[in-house]
């Protein structure tokens, strides 16, 4: 709208440019008034969702959140025979939440938020995650603030893809290479893994600010940073981080399990 008003005003002179310009924006509110009038209704109010789906007889599962801003926790449990239990809190559509019991796939998607005044909705997860089950893990999402609590959940594969945000990630032992990626703008992560456990760290972007095991790196562009024994390590863990400008701590403080 803001471009073509002003080409009108390119376009004409004087007071025909103004009365031009102050049609256009007249013609936008109209607009806008009736999709908002006669579109979708969108629930108001703060509500709140439970749900869980049974383990069966599943060894492998993953999980993908797609979100606007969000709040997310997630941690391990024992969940005797179900495969995850989500508490959800939310404004705006009912978040859809999907599990294919044939696989293990389990999706959590924010509801369709859309309305021309009502762009910010609140969705706060908190995901418990069934500890007897290797998780990939995977988060679409815009400014957020996640914690992952996974000392006891054994990981396959961590994917971040946010806006601005902050990233608070506790693991246990890995078994293989286990890859860990954020991708994002402004970004500040922190990585706990459990003492003597090998790990790798690549942080590129902007102004870089990484912190790996008490040893300090500031940059503009690339910073890496790997333990001793990375090359030669079977169980270990791939870090990368790719942000605008990045703080990223990576140490050892996790419990061991």
């Amino acid at each position: 709208m803001i471009g073509l008003e002003l080409l009108v005003r390119r376009s004409f002179q004087g007071a025909n440019a103004e009365l031009a310009a102050v049609l256009i924006v007249v013609l936008a509110i109209v607009g806008a008034t009736a999709y908002v009038a006669l579109g979708p209704a969108i629930p108001t109010g703060t509500h709140t969702l439970d749900v869980s789906g049974k383990l069966v007889s599943l060894k492998q599962a993953s999980v993908r959140v797609e979100a606007k801003a969000a709040q997310i926790t997630m941690e391990g449990a024992d969940l005797g025979a179900d495969l995850y239990r989500a508490h959800v809190v939310y404004s705006g559509n009912m978040p859809d939440v999907v599990l294919a019991s044939s696989n293990g796939d389990l999706q959590i998607l924010q509801g369709n938020s859309s309305g021309f005044f009502f762009q910010d909705r609140r969705f706060a997860l908190d995901l418990k995650l069934n500890t007897a089950v290797i998780w990939k893990i995977v988060v679409d999402s815009g400014a957020s603030t996640d914690v992952f609590k996974l000392s006891s959940v054994p990981v396959a594969d961590i994917e971040l893809n946010t806006g601005a945000s902050h990233e608070d990630i506790t693991v246990g032992a890995p078994s293989g290479s286990v890859p860990i990626t954020v991708d994002g703008g402004a970004l500040a992560v922190n990585v706990h893994r459990p003492k003597g456990v090998a790990a790798s760290v690549a942080v590129s972007g902007g102004a870089v600010n990484l912190t790996f095991d008490g040893r300090q790196s500031h940059a503009i562009g690339t910073v890496t940073a790997q333990t001793s024994d990375y090359n030669g390590a079977s169980d270990r863990y791939q870090i990368q981080v790719n942000g605008g400008a990045s703080n990223v701590t990576v140490d050892s403080s996790a419990p061991a399990v």
